[in-house]
């Protein structure tokens, strides 16, 4: 290679790295393709936590309602007793 040869190279390279609308070009696409990504998995990611966190209140609410019919359960059965307790007393006086 002679020096003509070598100094056209080189200008070719430096021509080939120091192109801007290669960069700009892919800075746009970049952005670009972010923002479509994030338009369709933000959607995604709220519905899903909203989703996860509903799910964790209806699963307290169904074990707080288990254990009030449990109470319930008890406390109609002291009733009853109170009831017949009552009852078996009035007959005696």
């Amino acid at each position: 290679m002679n020096s003509k040869e070598k100094r056209e190279l080189a200008e070719n390279i430096d021509e080939a790295l120091s192109d801007p609308t290669a960069d700009w070009q892919f800075l746009v696409m970049v952005v670009i393709s972010v923002f479509i990504a994030l338009m369709i998995l933000l959607p995604k990611i709220y519905l899903r936590n909203s989703i996860y966190y509903q799910s964790r209140a209806i699963d307290r609410l169904e074990t707080q309602y288990g254990a009030l019919l449990e109470e319930h359960k008890l406390l109609s059965r002291k009733v009853e007793g109170m009831k017949v307790k009552n009852q078996i007393l009035d007959t005696l006086f």
